[in-house]
């Protein structure tokens, strides 16, 4: 605390500035924004009264002012002005005209700091060597910036550490990031998990806290229908338990109205990738309730068999209750009661129990959340039920069981948050001497948070736990003043994301490198506008996220190592340019899928490779899949999925379950067409791929478009008649270069499935073909020969230029062994014949022949000397399973 002259009267909590006085250049008067726009600089704040003339005590800045003297008191972060008579006032958002002068943090204690438009991170403490810990130091430099008016954060060469994520959580205002080059200036997350970078607007990123539910220090997390602040457990890899033969789901909360009929979530684990996919929840904890009292079930998903338990008893609203879900290898028990009790197990119903041995299944798809279950895609979420209402206090989930009587298997429900000491949290584990089981995540909710609250695991097993930066899942809209521009950086984060946050209207990034990361970049919810420009990245899990992305636009992206390497979900609309994907762990690389009518990607020059896979296992399930998307156009790509020993994987999927259009009731929601184009592009499958073009789910057709040179200039595509190229579940439309509008599609069903190695054994296929034949036969209907026993039967309809027709049923049976193929019969047997002729076939007109050719079953037509004939067939082939 310092002194000075005062020029006119002060009270305790007056922002003071130089009064400019030429007789006395240590004299300070209060800092109205009138003297502020003046030009002088902020000094600090009175602690005491003074009068004019005499001598006043101030904290002087960066000092903090405590909350009883400015009257502000504790609340969320937020910016501090000063009012026209030289005080302290809290305001969110800031006003136009306002003049800031600090911060406010939760303890309601004031930072009086100048405000500047350019901030270098060395002037505010930040070394760049790679060596201490340079957050404070640059988050000193980013809220030194006036909140309303532009500004820029530089970051010479250097390599910054730091232990808490990087958080911009401005409401408005152009903020800028920017280091002196990609390759030259880096930023190291090594403070556990959790994202380098966050950008969160503060009003968007806020759980509130209330009472805690327990004895002790802290208090609980609060849930509820309004507040769609919901924290994400899915983006920490500790929860990445797939496989796990025990583990544990415990947490204490507190309901506070009667749940829902159907049952609440307070912990569940759901997701998938597209619609025609079945969702997924590997565990869950969940509060029902239509007597008055709280039911309790839960759901566990062990060796990929849904086991459902319900709690017999009931609870009352507005009490606390200790809730546990346990897998020990043998019994799967659901604990519910209040703190303090002995709780006694619930089972599944007898014959719906899981086996001794099995293991939780947790596909990579993922996503786990408090307060809300998710069914739609990963790796955003729509949730579809009612968010818990309640308080959460504590939540643990752990590869080990719970400490319960070895007879009776029961346990005392704790009345405390739970221990973070390592002996607690870390177990030997007893099938293996060489390995221990330890808490995944640990949350105790003791402190208001803003962009992410701060968990506990000890995934990497050392004494003393590793923090995890969990973010929240924001429903509300975007702050569509505030600006994020991020350029020439370089992000490292091993155990998060490089970047990750919901982002204002017209964002940029540029020339940006995330180099060690397990996902790359996560930009979500109204990304409206946002623009990438150079962005190369490096990751385990995820690459480059737009959830909500409308009208983003991607230029310049290049992945290595991810899984899926670009992801676009909800609201997707995004044009791409340039961009190199694919590498040995991908399973998807572009993935996009989209829970909202019209939504599109419009992608040019997209090179996806499989190059990289040589001699790695080879992980793809496709180049490019889809989900309920209006518009996909692809324009000189290349979409290659060329494995030597993969079988069947297509370069494109297409998912078309789901796309409704919401009209006013009582008008039923309305179907929206999907359709996909590919402009010169090429397609590079392996040899053993059956179809370019998949599609799934339980709508179709959808229009396919194929404009250009595809696979050879010389050869192109004339669908139907060449090969079966595309694939449909009922059938698709294909524009072929020759510019006819044909159908293309069939039908399998697989009787027989060899789980052991994926080779089927029996089942039934069945194509579709048209075609005009003149002097030459046509043939159509192309179904792939299989190895073995293969029964063929074709249903042929053929017309003439006079409307004369016909129709014939026609079989072949065809035996290959060891390459050869072998017809059962010389001819096709022709079971049935009709026509116009009076009921026969008109005269000269040949039955169609079941032959085989270029490894394929396909319907030979061959029209009579000097006529033209059209010629429609579905072929339909049954293999048989082999004796061996």
């Amino acid at each position: 605390m310092q002194t000075a002259t005062v020029a006119v009267d002060v009270q305790a909590g007056d922002v003071l500035c130089s009064a400019l006085a030429p007789d006395d250049a240590s004299r300070l008067t209060k800092a109205t924004p009138a003297a502020l726009t003046a030009g002088t600089m902020v000094t600090g704040v009175a602690a005491t009264a003074a009068a004019a003339g005499t001598k006043v005590s101030y904290y002087a800045q960066p000092e903090v002012v405590p909350a009883r003297l400015t009257g502000l008191g504790a609340g969320q972060p937020c910016s501090v002005v000063v009012d026209g008579q030289g005080r302290c006032a809290r305001q969110l958002p800031l006003s136009e005209g306002a003049f800031a002068v600090g911060e406010c943090d939760a303890q309601g204690d004031v930072a009086v700091v100048p405000r500047h438009d350019f901030a270098n991170v060395l002037d505010f403490g930040a070394r760049g060597d790679d060596q201490g810990d340079d957050w404070d130091a640059i988050t000193r430099a980013m809220r030194s910036l006036h909140p309303l008016r532009p500004g820029v954060v530089y970051f010479p060469s250097g390599y910054y550490r730091i232990r808490r994520p990087l958080v911009v959580g401005r409401e408005q205002g152009k903020i800028e990031l920017l280091g002196e080059s990609e390759h030259t200036t880096t930023i190291r997350f090594f403070g556990g998990h959790g994202p380098a970078l966050c950008i969160s607007p503060k009003s968007l990123g806020h759980l509130p806290t209330a009472d805690a539910l327990l004895t002790g220090a802290g208090k609980a997390g609060a849930l509820s229908a309004k507040n769609r602040s919901t924290v994400n457990l899915r983006d920490s890899p500790a929860l990445d338990m797939d496989g796990a033969a025990s583990f544990s789901v415990s947490c204490t909360v507190r309901p506070e109205v009667l749940p829902g009929g159907g049952g609440e979530p307070v912990i569940s684990s759901s997701g998938r990738r597209l619609n025609s996919e079945a969702a997924t929840c590997a565990f869950g904890i969940f509060l029902g309730g239509t007597t008055g009292q709280v039911t309790v079930t839960a759901t566990a998903r062990l060796d990929g068999v849904d086991h459902t338990v319900s709690h017999p008893g009931g609870f009352p609203v507005g009490q606390p209750l200790h809730l546990c879900l346990v897998w020990d290898g043998t019994h799967l028990d659901l604990y519910a009661g209040p703190p303090g009790t002995v709780l006694t197990p619930a089972e599944p119903r007898e014959g719906q129990r899981p086996r001794a041995g099995a293991k939780l299944t947790q596909p990579v798809e993922e996503g786990v959340y408090l307060g809300v279950r998710s069914q739609q895609r990963w790796p955003e979420y729509r949730d579809l039920t009612r968010p818990f209402t309640g308080r959460i206090d504590s939540v643990r989930i752990s590869d080990f069981v719970i400490d319960r009587d070895a007879g009776t298997r029961t346990f005392t429900a704790p009345t405390a948050k739970f221990s973070a000491d390592f002996a607690t949290n870390v177990r030997p584990d007893p099938a293996h001497a060489d390995r221990r089981l330890v808490t995944r995540i640990l949350i105790n909710f003791d402190r208001d948070v803003d962009a992410f609250t701060v968990g506990s695991t000890w995934i990497r097993r050392t004494p003393d736990p590793d923090p995890v930066y969990l973010m929240y899942q924001w429903g509300g809209p975007p702050a569509a003043a505030a600006i994020t521009t991020v350029r020439r950086l370089e992000f490292q984060c091993p155990s998060g994301a490089g970047i990750h946050g919901q982002l204002s209207n017209s964002s940029v990034f540029s020339h940006l490198r995330v180099t060690a990361a397990r996902d790359g970049m996560r930009l979500r919810n109204n990304s409206y506008l946002c623009e990438v420009e150079h962005l190369f990245l490096s990751a385990t899990r995820l690459g480059l996220t737009l959830g909500g992305s409308g009208l983003a636009r991607v230029n310049r992206l290049q992945t290595v190592g991810t899984q899926y390497d670009f992801v676009a979900t909800d609201l997707v609309g995004v044009t791409a340019r340039d961009w190199y994907l694919g590498s040995h762990r991908s399973v998807v690389p572009l993935l996009l899928t989209s829970a909202a009518p019209y939504g599109s990607f419009h992608g040019i020059g997209i090179a996806i490779s499989s190059e990289a896979t040589q001699g790695h296992p080879e992980t793809w399930q496709c180049a490019v899949a889809t989900s309920d998307l209006h518009h996909v156009v692809l324009e000189s790509s290349v979409l290659e999925t060329s494995f030597l020993r993969q079988t069947d994987c297509p370069p494109v999927r297409i998912d078309n379950s789901l796309l409704l259009l919401a009209q006013e009731p009582p008008e039923p929601p309305l179907e929206l067409p999907t359709a996909s184009t590919f402009v010169n592009c090429e397609f590079r499958p392996s040899p053993s791929t059956r179809a370019n073009i998949v599609f799934t789910g339980r709508r179709g057709p959808s229009p396919v478009r194929i404009i250009g040179s595809t696979t050879n200039p010389a050869n192109p595509w004339a669908l139907p008649q060449d090969q079966n190229r595309v694939s449909h579940l009922g059938g698709c439309v294909s524009t072929t270069d020759l510019g006819q509008t044909q159908w293309q599609g069939g039908r399998d069903w697989v009787f027989a499935l060899d789980t052991a190695t994926g080779r089927i054994g029996a089942r039934e296929r069945e194509a579709q073909g048209c075609g005009i034949a003149a002097s030459q036969p046509v043939t159509l209907a192309a179904v792939p020969l299989a190895a073995g026993a293969s029964r063929y039967r074709a249903e042929v309809l053929a017309t003439d230029p006079a409307g004369r027709a016909a129709t014939w049923v026609v079989e072949q049976g065809l035996s290959t062994v060891g390459g050869t193929v072998t017809a059962w019969a010389s001819e096709s047997r022709v079971l049935d014949s009709f026509g116009s002729a009076e009921g026969s076939v008109p005269a000269g007109w040949n039955p169609p022949q079941i032959i085989p050719l270029d490894g394929n079953a396909v319907v030979k037509c061959s029209p009579p000397g000097g006529l033209t004939l059209a010629f429609t067939v579905k072929l339909r082939a049954t293999e048989g399973l082999a004796a061996s």
